[in-house]
Parts: C-alpha cells; structure tokens; sequence
C-alpha cells in the first residue's frame, strides 16, 4: 500500500484524514489483535497450542488476554471520542438536513464503540469505509497491490450477479404485466411515443422521400415502359372507345395508337414529376403521410396494441437475454491464461 503525503497538502480536509490515517492504524491492531486473541482462545488452533505448548497458551492468558481487554477499553473511548468530534464537525458545517442525523447514517461507527465481540465486528466497515474515502480522495493506492486486485474481481463477481438477479426479477415483473393486457403498453404510446410526435413525423417524412427518390432513380427506365404498357392495355380494355373505334374502322387504329403515345406520355410525365417532388426534402405531401401514419400506429387500435405488446416482450426478452450473460466470465475467459 503506497500513502502519499502530497495529498494532504493544501486539501481542505487535510486534519481529517490525517485523523483517518491514524484511525485505520489503530482499528487495524485493534482487529488483529482481537482475532489473535479469540482464535488462541477460543478455536481448536487453542485446543491444539495447549497440548503442544500448554505455558504458551497459559502465560497468553496471564500476559497478554488482561492487557488486550485494557487497550480495548482506552481504544473505545478513543472511538467514542473520535465520534463525537466528527458529529460536532458535521454540525459545524451542516453536512446534514438536522443535527441528530449524523449517529443514523454512521450506525456502524456508533454500534461499533460498544466493547462487546457482536460489535467490535462492525469497526471492520468502518475500516473499509476509511480506506475507500482515502483511496478515493488519492491519499493511499492499492490499486497495484495483488490484495486489492483479488478483492475487485470478486466484488464485481458478486455484485454483477446480485444486480443481474435483482434486474431480471424486474423485468419479469414487468412481462408479466404486459402480458396480463396491463396499462403499460398504451401507457408507452401514450406518454412515449406522442409526445415525440415532433421529432418522428419529419424523420417519417424524410423517409418516405428518400424512398421515392431512391426506387424513381432504379426504375427510371422501366417505369415508361410499364405506364404505356397499362395505357395500351386500358385502352384496349375500356368498351366505349371500343365502340368509337368501331365506328371509325379506316381512322380507329390511328386514333388509338395516337392516344396511347398522348395518354402514356401524360402518365410518364406526371409520375415522373410526382416522384420528384416526393424526394425532395422537406415535401409537404410526404410529411402529411408521415402525419397520418403516425396518427393512424398511435390510434387506439386492438391490432396495433397487441403489435406494441409483442414489440415490448421481445425487446425485454433481449435485455433480460443480454443482463444473464456473465461480464465476469467473459472477461476471463478472453484474458489469456500465464
């Protein structure tokens, strides 16, 4: 573990960590004495020392256990005064909404400075707690060290199953209410998809005129042979000038061979100019479209809902697909092995 000094310089909260330093010096000896102690005593490793060396153990106990019981009575009162010199700090500065707020959110540190074995176990969080707010504020490093390299794998380990766990049991939640025709799909339309009317029709539109423009660019060719084709075949089909045809045998064929060119250019001509003006950004005809389109999917309409029910369960069967997959694993199957 490096400690660096230099952090200290000029910080505002300077005396407080160097408080925090000694701290986590003290709480250290006084945990690690505290398990010495309780597994000399009260463990087979004790049970095992006796028989070996039965004056090691006995001359502990005489030695050693009295005085630990005294360090630990001053180290309290060094607790309980510790504590009341930041809660009298944080009501100096009004670091909380009311005065008596402090105990509450430093439960730990307060249950911590009662000298009974269920809670000298929580002096440990406070030592975590010490060593994150320094390594936090740059003060000691442990990033290098092989402890603290250990410790992150299974803490992102453990954490990434807990919150997977927690996020799929969310969204089942939320399928569930889906599937039982609950208000969240209309709520989605409603609340989602409406008020972003604004932004969503213009990309319609825009969509709509690309389209127009990209399928008139490909059939360019073929689309005045098809409209003269259709003309030809209309005219062919259509029984009144059949009739008129009829009447004028000598001119007849002229007339619909005359009309066909007139009636088919007329048709390449209008298209062509309809499908340009379509792809031309910022028609107003394809933003009317894209208007009602719009309107139409966000209707209330049984087929567009159960449309946007389907939409939602999938879409939460992708992410709960994706939250199981383990990050953990992974990075550790792709970090090659020494």
């Amino acid at each position: 573990m490096k400690i660096r000094l230099q952090a200290l310089r000029g910080h505002p909260e300077a005396p407080l960590m160097v408080l925090d330093l000694v701290m986590l010096v003290l709480i250290s000896i006084n945990l690690l004495w505290l398990l010495v102690d309780a597994v000399l005593l009260n463990t087979g490793i004790g049970v095992l020392l006796t028989r070996h060396d039965p004056e090691f153990i006995s001359r502990y106990r005489a030695e050693w256990h009295g005085n630990l019981l005294v360090a630990d009575s001053i180290f309290t009162l060094f607790l309980i005064s510790e504590l009341l010199l930041r809660w009298a700090v944080a009501i100096w500065r009004r670091t909380h909404y009311r005065w008596w707020f402090y105990p509450f959110v430093h439960w730990y540190d307060v249950l911590g400075c009662i000298p009974l074995p269920p809670f000298r176990a929580l002096r440990l969080l406070r030592l975590i707690s010490i060593v994150y707010r320094l390594q936090k504020m740059g003060v000691i490093d442990l990033s290098q060290t092989g402890t603290f390299t250990v410790f992150m794998k299974y803490y992102r380990m453990v954490l990434e199953q807990l919150s997977d766990r927690i996020v799929i049991n969310v969204i089942d939640g939320v399928k569930d209410e889906v599937k039982a025709g609950g208000p969240l799909s209309q709520r989605l339309t409603d609340e989602v998809l409406v008020p972003r009317r604004e932004v969503i029709v213009p990309w319609l539109a825009a969509l709509i005129s690309q389209a127009a423009a990209q399928a008139h660019a490909e059939h360019r060719e073929n689309l005045p042979v098809y409209l003269r084709e259709r003309t030809r075949m209309a005219l062919a089909a259509n029984p009144e000038f059949q009739k008129i045809r009829r009447r004028i045998p000598l001119l007849g064929q002229a007339l619909e061979d005359e009309l066909q060119t007139i009636v088919g250019s007329l048709l390449v001509q209008i298209s062509t100019d309809l499908l340009n003006d379509i792809g031309k950004p910022g028609n107003i005809a394809a933003h009317d479209v894209a208007a009602g389109l719009f309107d139409t999917l966000t209707a209330g309409h049984h087929d567009m809902g159960e449309a946007v029910r389907g939409i939602v369960l999938d879409s939460l069967e992708l992410v709960k697909a994706q939250v199981e997959v383990q990050q953990w694993k992974l990075a550790a199957e792709s970090t090659p092995r020494e």
